[in-house]
C-alpha cells in the first residue's frame, strides 16, 4: 500500500460558498507526489518539508482553479517568497472516500501570483480569489 500522510486540516468555512459540502477536512499527500515534488520541483522540496502543513492551515490566499474542477491553489507569503501548494479539493459529488490532496507544491513569485489570480478570475468569469488573510 502506498504511503499517504496527513498535512493537517482545513477551514472548511472559507471553501463552503464556492464548492459546497466537502467530504473532510483533512488534506492528505501521497508518496507519488512527494516523488513529484521531488523531481519536478527539487530545489522547493526542502520548503514543502518545512512549510507545507502550514501552507495548508494557515494559507495567505486561497485561489479557485478556473480548468480543473474542484481544485484550489493555497498559497503562503514569505519574506522572500510564495508558496504555492495545489490542492484537490474532495468534492460531495466525488466518489465517497476520496481526500483532499496536494497535488503539487512549488514557490511562485509575487508578479506571478497576480497573474495566477487574474487568469483563473478570466477563465471562471468570477473573482478567483476565495480568501485573502487580512
Amino acid at each position: 500500500m502506498a504511503l499517504i500522510l496527513s498535512l493537517g486540516k482545513i477551514d472548511l468555512s472559507l471553501l463552503k460558498d464556492e464548492f459546497g459540502k466537502i467530504q473532510t477536512d483533512e488534506i492528505i499527500i501521497t508518496e507519488e507526489r512527494i516523488n513529484h515534488i521531488k523531481m519536478r520541483h527539487p530545489e522547493d522540496y526542502s520548503l514543502f518539508n518545512i512549510y507545507g502543513a502550514i501552507c495548508v492551515k494557515d494559507p495567505d490566499y486561497i485561489i479557485k482553479d478556473g480548468k480543473h474542477d474542484g481544485t484550489i491553489f493555497m498559497v503562503k507569503k514569505l519574506e522572500d517568497t510564495n508558496l504555492n501548494v495545489v490542492v484537490r479539493i474532495a468534492l460531495e459529488t466525488d466518489d465517497k472516500g476520496i481526500m483532499n490532496s496536494v497535488m503539487t507544491f512549488y514557490r511562485i513569485r509575487e508578479r506571478n501570483l497576480i497573474k495566477l489570480i487574474r487568469k483563473n478570475s478570466r477563465l471562471t468569469g468570477i473573482d478567483a480569489l476565495l480568501y485573502k488573510k487580512e
